[in-house]
């Protein structure tokens, strides 16, 4: 129980109580990286400390929550890096296989877009590239970003409007969803 114990010390009590059981709950799921899976979550429940509940069996199952969440972002981002390796992959497969006028241009819409997107505030360039090159929803990428879906579906719009503009005097790039 936690009486009369400070946010910051029940979150120490919960995590020395609960530690050795995590860590034996990455090893079963995640070999390799249950260290660094480990320290994510400690992370975690000290920044949310505040919500940690107050009964030992209750901050024990929250503890585990965050563990779920933490190595359920773990396997996403590396489903993501994979997806994104193979796209890479096929991308220099095809351009190795283009005509020298065709990959000139391609490569010209490369540097036209990248152009473009460093016009674009840091938080809407990451939108975009989340949404677009990562693979996510705007829902997604707004969790990740840690703000409202309306917020960033506003900011989208507005980003994929800027982008439009930028990108009109190359007729063959087009913003789209």
């Amino acid at each position: 129980m936690s009486t009369g114990m400070t946010a910051e010390e029940w979150a120490a009590t919960v995590v020395d109580a609960n530690g050795p059981d995590l860590l034996r709950y990455f090893i079963r799921r995640a070999a390799t990286e249950h260290h660094d899976l480990l320290s994510e979550t400690f992370v975690v429940i000290w920044r949310r400390r505040e919500h940690l509940p107050r009964e030992a069996v209750a901050a024990r199952m929250w503890s585990f929550g965050v563990a779920r969440n933490v190595l359920h972002h773990h396997h996403r981002r590396r489903r993501m890096a994979n997806l994104t390796v193979e796209r890479v992959a096929r991308e220099v497969q095809d351009g190795a296989s283009e005509d020298p006028a065709e990959a000139s241009e391609a490569t010209e819409r490369r540097e036209a877009i990248r152009a473009a997107l460093r016009t674009l505030s840091e938080r809407n360039r990451e939108l975009i590239i989340l949404v677009h090159w990562d693979g996510f929803s705007i829902v997604d990428a707004a969790s990740l970003l840690r703000i409202n879906p309306s917020t960033a579906r506003t900011r989208y719009e507005r980003a994929k409007r800027h982008l439009a503009a930028e990108l009109s005097s190359y007729g063959t790039i087009a913003v789209d969803d």
